[in-house]
């Protein structure tokens, strides 16, 4: 997957300033992010509807700071990917899934450090890690939301370039 994220990246990045389909894809992705409302804690998700845990999957991506640019590439490394996967289902469900288990790495979990000090006046340490469940309706809600036709657009006309550039560009494989 890292290579396709780096030829996307990459390959965004050029195209960005120029092309008014990533230029729409980006704005979009970014009224997506802040239109995703507050953030919640991962340990008060249970019991919250899938739709509403993907919003608060997509504000978590807006407090980290994730730009939208990262997201369209993301999207573009996926869609070359399974494109260029034989084993991979074609079918779109596969492809908006896996679109979000990559962007909900990016930002998930709740994480807090305190220190708690013993009755003898020693100082420990206290980690909690908490990570949401990605069950697969979170995961297709959230999808959905990262996929508007602007992005739809950008993914039929830039695949193969961002398969181009990654062939141009990419690291030689290393004989095996």
């Amino acid at each position: 997957m890292r290579p396709f994220i780096t030829a996307a990246t990459a390959y965004v990045g050029l195209r960005a300033a120029n092309d008014k389909f990533i230029a729409a894809a980006i704005a979009d992705m970014g009224r997506a992010l802040e239109d995703a409302g507050p953030v919640e804690l991962a340990t008060r998700l249970k019991g919250m509807s899938a739709t509403k845990r993907a919003k608060i999957g997509l504000a978590r991506l807006r407090v980290e700071g994730v730009p939208p640019q990262r997201i369209v590439s993301i999207v573009l490394a996926v869609s070359a990917l399974t494109r260029t996967d034989t084993t991979a289902p074609r079918t779109r469900e596969f492809r908006t899934v896996q679109i979000a288990k990559a962007i909900q790495r990016l930002a998930s979990g709740t994480h807090r450090i305190w220190e708690v000090e013993d009755h003898q006046g020693r100082k420990r340490r206290t980690e909690m890690h908490v990570y949401p469940k990605s069950t697969g309706r979170v995961l297709r809600e959230m999808g959905r939301m990262l996929e508007p036709p602007s992005l739809e657009l950008v993914v039929e006309k830039h695949v193969a370039g961002v398969l181009a550039h990654r062939q141009r560009y990419g690291r030689p494989r290393a004989a095996s």
